[in-house]
């Protein structure tokens, strides 16, 4: 497997981000819409282009 098939590994912080908001959807609760909103396009970011 070449390094273009894999995608950005997640940091800790990030990561733990992710299992957070995860964890607030599961349980039926509110999911602050900012925090959401930012780690999405964090994300996004960070994945490569398929030009």
């Amino acid at each position: 497997m070449d390094d273009e098939t894999l995608l950005p590994v997640l940091t800790l912080g990030e990561a733990q981000d992710v299992v957070e908001v995860l964890a607030a959807v599961v349980d039926g609760g509110e999911v602050d819409e900012q925090v959401a909103y930012c780690l999405l396009s964090n994300l996004a970011a960070r994945v490569p282009s398929r030009d």
